[in-house]
C-alpha cells in the first residue's frame, strides 16, 4: 500500500499543474496574430481598438466555452478530440480527427514567421530562411523526446521571456501615450463606423484563440478537473489585460495613419533604443510565435492517440516506443511541417481555409454541450431519489 502511494506521488511530481498549464494557454494565445492583426484592426476601427480587443477576447472565450465546461466535468486523456467525440455524431468525429493531422500545416507557417521577424534585425540570414525555419521546427520536435515535464518547463521559460518583453513595451510606452487622444468616444473612435468595429473584432479574434489549448495536456496534469478550467480562465484574463494595454500604447503614441495596417515593430522602433528594439523583436515577436508553435507540438499527440484508440484513425499511427513515445505520430507531423517549406506553398491561405470548418464545428459543439448538460440534469433528477433510498 505504502509502495503504491510512493509510486503515485512520484508520478504526480512528473505531472504539470495550473502554472504550467496557464503558460501553455498564454503561450499558444499570444502569437504572430497580435503582432500583425492589431495593425489591421486599427485600420478598421482606429482608437477604439482596445474596446474591440475586449470584445474579441470575450467572444473567443465563449466560442470555445464547451471546452472550459467539459474540462471541469471530465478528465479526458484525449483532450480536445475526446471532448468532441463525447459530443459529436460519428461523422463529425472523423472530420475532427482528420483536421488535427492537417493542422500540422500551421507548424511550417509558424517556423517561417519566426525567421521573418528575425530577418528585420538580422538581414544577412534572409537567404537561409527556409533552413533556419526547419532547424527551429526540428529542435522543437526533438525536445518531445524529453517528456512532458521538461517540455512544460521549457515552454514556461519562453512564455516568461515573452511576457517580460511585452511588459517592457507596455511600461516604456504607457508614459508616452497621449491619453487625451484615446479617451472613449473621442475623435478617432469608431473611425470605420459599426461595420469597421465589427470587422476589427473578427480580425483580432484570431489572435485571441488558444487559451483552451491546455486541455490536450490532461493526461499529464495533476488534478485536471480543477487545474484545467482555472488555467483556461487565467490564460484568457492575462491575455486580455496584456492585449488591451498593448493596444493603448500602439494607438496612443504615433498618429493612427502611421500604425494602421502595420505590425507592432513600427511603434517599438519609435520608443526603444535600437538595442532594446532588437531584444523586443527576439523576446517579443519571435518568442510569441515560438510559444504558439511549441504548445501545439507539445499537445498534438494526445488527441491523435485517442483518435487511434477509438478506431477513427489507422492503428499504425498509434505505434509507440517502450517508453510510450508516439514516434509515428510525431514523425508524420514533422514531415507535414517541413515539406510545405520546400514546396513554397501558400500556407496562410491553407491555414485560413482550415479555420472555416473549425469554427463551424465549434458552434455545433457549443450547441451539443448544452444538450449534454440538459440530459445530465434530467438523469440526476431520475437517479437522485433512488440513490437516496438506497443510502
Amino acid at each position: 500500500m505504502i509502495k503504491r502511494m510512493r509510486t503515485k506521488i512520484k508520478k504526480d511530481k512528473k505531472k504539470i499543474g495550473t502554472f504550467e498549464l496557464s503558460c501553455y494557454g498564454i503561450g499558444n494565445c499570444i502569437g504572430s496574430g497580435i503582432f500583425v492583426s492589431m495593425g489591421v484592426g486599427i485600420g478598421y476601427t482606429g482608437k477604439s481598438t482596445p474596446l474591440a480587443l475586449i470584445f474579441s477576447c470575450i467572444i473567443v472565450l465563449f466560442a470555445y466555452w464547451y471546452k472550459t465546461l467539459m474540462s471541469g466535468m471530465f478528465a479526458l486523456p484525449g483532450g480536445r478530440y475526446a471532448q468532441q467525440a463525447l459530443l459529436q455524431p460519428p461523422i463529425l468525429v472523423v472530420i475532427s480527427g482528420i483536421s488535427l493531422i492537417f493542422g500540422g500545416l500551421s507548424f511550417a507557417m509558424y517556423g517561417l514567421a519566426i525567421v521573418d521577424y528575425a530577418v528585420t534585425i538580422f538581414p544577412s540570414i534572409a537567404p537561409y530562411e527556409k533552413w533556419i525555419a526547419i532547424a527551429i521546427i526540428t529542435i522543437f520536435f526533438l525536445t518531445t523526446l524529453l517528456g512532458g515535464k521538461f517540455m512544460g518547463a521549457f515552454n514556461a521559460i519562453m512564455v516568461v521571456v515573452l511576457i517580460i518583453s511585452l511588459i517592457v513595451y507596455i511600461a516604456v510606452g504607457l508614459p508616452k501615450v497621449n491619453y487625451s487622444e484615446i479617451v472613449p468616444f473621442s475623435s478617432g473612435y469608431f473611425s470605420g463606423g459599426i461595420t469597421g468595429f465589427i470587422m476589427a473584432i473578427a480580425i483580432m479574434s484570431f489572435a485571441c484563440q488558444g487559451a483552451t489549448m491546455p486541455i490536450d495536456m490532461t493526461e499529464d496534469t495533476r488534478n485536471p478537473k480543477k487545474s484545467m478550467p482555472k488555467a483556461i480562465l487565467i490564460s484568457s484574463a492575462v491575455v486580455m489585460v496584456i492585449y488591451v494595454l498593448i493596444s493603448i500604447v500602439t494607438t496612443g503614441i504615433l498618429p493612427i495613419e502611421q500604425v494602421a495596417d502595420q505590425n507592432l515593430g513600427v511603434v517599438a522602433k519609435s520608443i526603444f533604443p535600437y538595442a532594446v528594439f532588437v531584444i523586443f523583436i527576439i523576446g517579443g515577436a519571435c518568442f510569441a510565435i515560438a510559444t504558439s508553435l511549441y504548445t501545439t507540438i507539445a499537445g498534438i499527440k494526445y488527441p491523435l492517440l485517442q483518435a487511434v484508440k477509438d478506431g477513427w484513425l489507422p492503428k499504425a499511427l498509434g505505434k509507440t516506443t517502450k517508453k510510450d513515445y508516439p514516434w509515428v505520430i510525431y514523425g508524420i507531423m514533422y514531415i507535414i511541417a517541413i515539406i510545405p517549406i520546400f514546396a513554397n506553398l501558400e500556407l496562410s491561405d491553407l491555414v485560413s481555409l482550415l479555420m472555416i470548418p473549425t469554427m463551424i464545428l465549434n458552434t455545433i459543439n457549443n450547441i451539443l454541450m448544452f444538450r449534454l448538460i440538459k440530459k445530465s440534469q434530467r438523469l440526476e433528477k431520475f437517479i437522485f431519489p433512488y440513490a437516496r433510498m438506497a443510502a
